[in-house]
């Protein structure tokens, strides 16, 4: 077992740029205006297609590629599903996890047409009984909950 500690790629790149090109890349950087032209146009390419640059001996030294750069995104409560999209969020549930009877909330898809509202506090959350009816509603969680038998 080695008694050397391992840093992650954040963590090399934030300490010397070129050398971690060197550990992870195999790559020695090249100091002119030409080489870095070269690498920053295929750099451009690469991200104007959103495709993977597979000759990254070409990319400019001490930037992380975008590909590693990325963190993980997870979503709080909802181990499991495979996310789609993080800005809107959107995750589903993989086929192999959807064997219950009722789809329990931690495996319930997320959907999101825009931005998720900030205020998800339930104790600011009003339902509203109105139109063609005589007598208008407008209840609380907390008065559905005492009036109202719940079934689960």
């Amino acid at each position: 077992m080695s008694s050397k500690k391992e840093a992650d790629i954040f963590e090399l790149y934030a300490k010397d740029p070129e050398q971690a090109d060197e550990i992870v890349f195999g790559r020695v950087p090249d100091e002119g205006r030409r080489g870095f032209l070269r690498g920053a146009g295929l750099a451009s390419m690469g991200a104007l297609l959103g495709a993977s640059i597979p000759f990254h001996r070409n990319m400019p030294s001490g930037l992380i590629p975008a590909a590693l750069a990325e963190n993980a995104f997870r979503i709080k409560g909802k181990d499991g599903l495979t996310i789609l999209n993080d800005r809107p969020v959107n995750a589903e549930t993989p086929a192999h996890l959807l064997d219950d009877e009722v789809t329990p909330t931690n495996r319930h898809f997320i959907r999101n047409n825009g931005t998720p509202p900030t205020n998800t506090a339930s104790e600011n959350w009003r339902l509203a009984i109105d139109g063609e009816i005589e007598k208008p509603l407008n209840l609380t969680i907390e008065e559905l909950r005492a009036n109202f038998q719940q079934y689960g």
